[in-house]
C-alpha cells in the first residue's frame, strides 16, 4: 500500500506515547495487539519514555488495569472530576451545570445565525471537545466558555419558550465562572494554540455582555497576542488545530481584527493586528454562502481603521486631513451596498455597523475642526447625523427584531452612540427643522424609533435606556415627554429633567434587580468630549446599593 495511504492526521494517545506507526482504524493494529484502549485526544501527549519510566508499553498497561480498578461507584461522580490530559492537574466541576441538552440548544442556535459575524468555531470541532469535555479540562473549559458566550452575548432567551433574559444572564454567569476556574488548572504548554484563542476569545464576549471592560480587553489582547505568537511559530501559514478546516483560519484572523478594532474605537484603544500581504485572505465565497459574503462585507468594512486612524481617534497623532476622511467615509458607504440582498441577520450587524462607523467619522471631523457650511462632501456638514440616522432607520425598520436580537449588546450600544450623537445635533436645530411632516420622516421620528429599539432589545432597557434619557434630559428637554409616552413609560418619566439627587427615584424601575449588571463600568463608555452623557452621581450610587 502506498505511503501516502498510511498517513493519518492524528495518531492515537498511546501510539503517539510509544512512538510507533499508527494507523487510520480506530482501534489501530498497534493498540489492538498490544491490548491497549485507542483513543485521541485533543491534548497534546507527552512522547517517549518521561522521567523514570522505562517501559512505555507497560506503564500504559498498568494505566489501564488501575482505571479498570477504580471505576466510580455512581454515574455522578464520574462527571465531578476532570484530570488534565497531561496529568498535570484535577479540576472538579460542577454537577448538572452544563447538560448535554443545554449544549446542544446552544450549539444549535450559534451555528444557526453566528457563523457569517462570529466564525471561531466549526460545528464538528465543537462536538469534538463535547464528547471530550468529560475528560479533558481543556475541552471543558472551551465548552462552558461557549455555553456562556451564546447566553449572555446573542439573542438565545428570545427563541427559547419561557426564558427570560435576566435568568439567562444568570445561567450564563454561571458558566463564567465555571468556565473561569477550569482555565486556571490549565498548562497552556499543552493547548492547541487555536482552543487557546477561542477560549479567550469567548471570555472576551462574556465580559463584554458584563460590561467588565477590563477584563473583556485582557482577554481580547490575550487571544490577538496568542495569533500572532502562534503564526509566527508555525511554518504551515496556519495555527495548530485548523488542519481539518483550513478556512477558518483566515475567518480567526478577520474575526480577531473586526473585534479589536471596534474594541478600539469604543473604548480607545490600541491594536495589535495589522493587515500585511502576508496577512491571510478570505475565500472568494459562493453566491449561494450568505455567511461567508455577509463576513467578507463585516471584514471590508474595519480594514481601513487602522493604527493611523486610531492614532487620530486617540490623540496620539495630529496630522488629519479632510480628504482622507472623505475617502474613508466613502470607503464605509461601498463596503456593504444598497441593493445587497442578505438574511435579516447578518444584514443587521452589516448595517449598524456601517452607519456607527460613519458617526465615529463625522465625530472626528468635528474634533479636527473640519465642518463647513460651504463642505464639498456631506461628512464634513454639521446635518450629516440626520442622513445617517435616516439611514439606520430606514434599514432597521425592515428587519425582524430577532435579527438584531441576534447580536446583543454590542449592536445596542451602536445604536446608542448614533442616537446621543442625533441628540447633539438635534439640540442645535431650530423647532421647525426637528419636526416632520405629514409624508415625510424627520428627525424626532428617528429619535423614537432609536428609544424604541434600546427599550425593547433584550439588555438595552437595563443599561442604556437611562444614560439615552438622561442624555435627553440634559441636552433636549422638549423631547423628554413625547419619547417617554412613546415608550409607555410611567407618568413620572415625564416631568421635567430629574435633579441629580432624584435621577435615582425617577429611574429606579429601570435598573435591573439582578446583579447581571451591578459591576458594569459605565464611566469607560466611549466619547469624544461630552457627546456621550456623563452618568449621574445618584446612578453610581443606586448600582452601588445594589451590589
Amino acid at each position: 500500500m502506498p505511503r501516502a495511504a498510511q498517513m493519518v492526521k492524528q495518531a492515537c494517545d498511546a501510539c503517539r506515547r510509544r512512538k510507533v506507526k499508527c494507523n487510520a482504524q480506530r482501534p489501530c493494529s498497534q493498540c489492538r495487539s498490544a491490548g491497549l484502549n485507542c483513543q485521541t485526544s485533543l491534548v497534546r501527549q507527552k512522547k517517549g519514555r518521561q522521567g523514570r519510566t522505562a517501559n512505555v508499553l507497560t506503564e500504559l498497561r498498568t494505566q489501564l488495569a488501575g482505571d479498570n480498578n477504580n471505576e466510580p461507584s455512581s454515574p455522578a461522580d464520574a462527571h465531578q472530576t476532570v484530570g488534565g490530559g497531561n496529568g498535570r492537574c484535577h479540576f472538579t466541576r460542577s454537577e448538572h451545570l452544563l447538560s448535554r441538552e443545554l449544549l446542544r440548544d446552544c450549539s444549535e442556535y450559534f451555528f444557526a445565525r453566528m457563523q457569517g459575524t462570529v466564525p471561531i468555531l466549526h460545528e464538528e470541532t465543537f462536538q469534538r471537545y463535547v464528547d471530550q469535555m468529560d475528560t479533558c479540562v481543556h475541552a471543558y473549559c472551551l465548552v462552558a466558555s461557549f455555553g456562556a458566550f451564546v447566553m449572555m452575548q446573542t439573542g438565545y432567551s428570545s427563541c427559547r419558550p419561557g426564558e427570560q433574559w435576566a435568568k439567562s444572564m444568570v445561567n450564563g454567569r454561571a458558566l463564567l465562572e465555571e468556565a473561569t476556574e477550569a482555565r486556571r488548572h490549565l498548562d497552556p504548554l499543552t493547548i492547541p494554540v487555536r482552543s487557546s484563542i477561542t477560549i479567550a476569545f469567548l471570555l472576551y464576549g462574556c465580559h463584554i455582555a458584563l460590561g467588565n471592560q477590563r477584563h473583556a480587553y485582557y482577554f481580547l489582547r490575550e487571544a490577538t497576542t496568542l495569533y500572532t505568537a502562534g503564526m509566527l511559530d508555525s511554518q504551515s501559514g496556519a495555527l495548530e488545530g485548523d488542519g481539518e478546516h483550513p478556512s477558518m483560519s483566515g475567518k480567526l484572523f478577520w474575526l480577531l481584527v473586526i473585534s479589536e478594532r471596534a474594541h478600539a474605537i469604543r473604548r480607545h484603544r490600541p491594536v495589535t493586528l495589522q493587515i500585511t500581504a502576508s496577512s491571510p485572505s478570505l475565500d472568494e465565497p459562493s453566491a449561494l454562502d450568505a455567511a461567508s459574503i455577509g463576513f467578507r462585507c463585516l471584514a471590508d468594512l474595519y480594514r481601513p481603521f487602522d493604527e493611523s486612524f486610531l492614532g487620530l481617534w486617540n490623540g496620539t497623532h495630529t496630522t488629519c486631513s479632510p480628504e482622507g476622511l472623505i475617502q474613508l467615509d466613502e470607503h464605509i458607504r461601498n463596503a456593504v451596498p444598497a441593493d445587497l440582498e442578505l438574511p435579516d441577520i447578518l444584514m443587521a450587524d452589516l448595517r449598524v455597523s456601517q452607519q456607527w462607523l460613519r458617526t465615529m467619522i463625522w465625530q472626528l471631523s468635528t474634533t479636527a475642526g473640519f465642518l463647513s457650511s460651504k463642505a464639498t462632501h456631506p461628512c464634513m456638514e454639521f446635518r450629516y447625523p440626520l442622513e445617517i440616522a435616516r439611514d439606520l432607520s430606514m434599514a432597521t425598520w425592515k428587519l425582524s427584531p430577532q435579527s438584531m436580537e441576534t447580536h446583543g449588546i454590542g449592536l445596542i450600544e451602536k445604536i446608542f452612540e448614533v442616537a446621543c450623537t442625533l441628540t447633539d445635533v438635534m439640540a442645535c436645530l431650530s423647532t421647525a427643522g426637528l419636526r416632520s411632516s405629514a409624508f415625510r420622516l424627520g428627525p424626532q421620528d428617528y429619535l423614537k424609533h432609536f428609544f424604541s429599539l434600546v427599550h425593547n432589545l433584550p439588555g438595552g432597557r437595563q443599561r442604556f435606556l437611562p444614560l439615552l434619557l438622561t442624555k435627553i434630559g440634559q441636552t433636549l428637554p422638549s423631547m423628554l415627554q413625547p419619547i417617554t409616552q412613546h415608550l409607555n413609560l410611567p407618568a413620572t418619566a415625564t416631568d421635567p429633567p430629574p435633579s441629580s439627587d432624584k435621577a435615582s427615584e425617577v429611574y429606579a424601575d429601570l435598573w435591573p434587580d439582578d446583579q447581571s449588571y451591578s459591576d458594569f463600568n459605565y464611566a469607560e463608555m466611549s466619547r469624544i468630549g461630552d457627546k456621550t452623557p456623563e452618568i449621574d452621581e445618584a446612578f453610581m450610587q443606586y448600582l452601588n446599593s445594589k451590589s
